[in-house]
Formats: structure tokens, C-alpha cells, sequence
């Protein structure tokens, strides 16, 4: 992990289209910025899993993975998948304990980084903040809550369909396809973590969902080819238990 000097205007433009920060005052917003350090993460760092409970990065650039591993068999599972304007750790953040987890630069990063002590007086002090922060919160929690509700109750080719689905930008499209946002150009590896399998299975299914032409993936760029075709295999598990 790199130190850098702020640029407070140009954080301020990349923050200002997120969720979480988009309806601060712009004052408040570089206030905030200002009490906080630039540090840097490399492509493929694993990153301390103590360091959440110190300090909390906002990320501005890139991508971060955060996973849960099993020591006995090394299996490891996605948790989030965390990317601009997201907070790394909040776990801590609400209750201040320690989150084991193994989080992996999955890009180059850069973040702003905060005494965690010092962002969780952000929320009691600055009233937007805490707005935002409370639906930022609750779609964590449904990440969670849906992660765990498609492991029990859907095959391996539903979980990696919706996962595909949940990413879709519907209101972009590369000629008469759907673009893939945040897992576009994800490893084989990296999927089978977001939906509890292994490599080889996810390549099969994407060989086939290919083969099929309802997705394209060309040089690691995923896009979808045939977006009803997707839905209605997402869908298959919710009929077969209607019949």
C-alpha cells in the first residue's frame, strides 16, 4: 500500500455520482475528503484483514474483492465484490470488532483511507451521510440475504445466470447486446467464488450459455445476447417449484 497527496476536486467529482455520497453538500463532501489519506493497492495484493478494524477506505478506482476462506480445504467464497464509492470494512464500522476476511485487489486500487474511529462520527455528524448510509447498508445485507437464499435453493447454471442477470446495464448496449458491468472480465476463478462452486464447473457453464448465444465473451469482455433467454433461466428453479 502507496501514500499520495489528495486531489480534493477531482475525489470530489468521483465520489459525487455514488450512492453513498451523492446528495452531500459539496463543502461537507470535500470537508470529508480532507481529513482523509490517499493509499494505493496493486493488482493482486491481499490486503491485511486486520486493517479493517483501524481504519475504513472509500474507494475511488477499482476493484476489491472480499472472501471468506476455508483453511481446511483453501475453498474460498466471495462475500462482496466492492468497486467506486464503496466502503471497505463495514462490518467494523458497525460494531467496531474484528472482520476476518481476505480482501484482494482484483485492479489497481486507489482509496481514500479514515481513522474508522473518525467515519463512524461522520454518521452522528453529518445528517446526509447517515440517510444514504442506511439503504447502502440494507443493500448489503440483501447481497447477503440473496447469496444465501440462491446457494441453498438453485443450481449451479441459475446462481451463474443470475449472477450474469444482476450485472446487466440495461440501459447500455454494445450493438444489439447487453453490456456487462463490475464482473466483466472477471476470471473463471473469481465467478465460481461468487456463487460457491469451482472453476471447471463455471467454464463448462459458460461454454454453454455461450453455445447457446445468450452470452458473447470475446478477450474477456462478457456481454449478453439474449436477455430473455437469461431471464427465463433465472426463473426455471421459481417454476419447478410451482409444478
Amino acid at each position: 500500500m502507496q501514500e499520495d497527496i489528495l486531489d480534493y476536486h477531482e475525489n470530489y467529482k468521483l465520489l459525487k455520482d455514488t450512492d453513498l455520497f451523492n446528495s452531500l453538500d459539496e463543502n461537507i463532501l470535500k470537508d470529508m475528503i480532507r481529513e482523509c489519506k490517499l493509499v494505493f493497492w496493486k493488482k493482486t495484493e491481499t490486503i491485511n484483514s486486520d486493517i479493517g478494524i483501524k481504519y475504513l477506505h472509500i474507494i475511488l478506482d477499482g476493484r476489491l474483492k472480499v472472501t471468506q476462506i476455508d483453511p481446511t480445504t483453501g475453498r474460498s467464497i466471495l462475500l462482496f465484490l466492492l468497486e467506486k464509492g464503496d466502503i471497505f470494512d463495514i462490518f467494523s464500522l458497525l460494531d467496531g470488532e474484528e472482520h476476518t476476511t481476505f480482501p484482494i485487489a482484483i485492479d489497481d486500487i486507489t482509496a481514500l483511507c479514515i481513522p474508522i474511529d473518525r467515519a463512524r462520527e461522520w454518521i452522528y455528524e453529518y445528517h446526509i451521510f447517515n440517510k444514504n448510509f442506511l439503504p447502502y447498508l440494507g443493500k448489503r445485507m440483501r447481497e447477503l440475504e440473496a447469496f444465501g437464499e440462491s446457494m441453498v435453493f438453485d443450481d449451479i447454471a441459475t446462481r451463474l445466470s443470475k449472477l450474469i442477470l444482476r450485472h446487466v446495464n440495461p440501459k447500455e448496449k454494445l450493438s444489439e447486446h447487453h453490456s456487462v458491468r463490475l464482473i466483466n472480465n472477471l476470471s473463471h476463478e473469481s465467478l465460481s467464488e461468487m456463487i460457491g462452486s469451482v472453476r471447471s464447473v463455471v467454464s463448462t457453464q459458460m461454454k454453454k450459455l455461450k453455445n447457446e448465444e445468450i452470452i458473447l465473451n470475446k478477450r474477456g469482455q462478457l456481454s449478453v445476447k439474449n436477455l430473455e433467454e437469461l431471464i427465463k433461466k433465472c426463473d426455471f428453479i421459481k417454476k419447478s417449484k410451482k409444478l
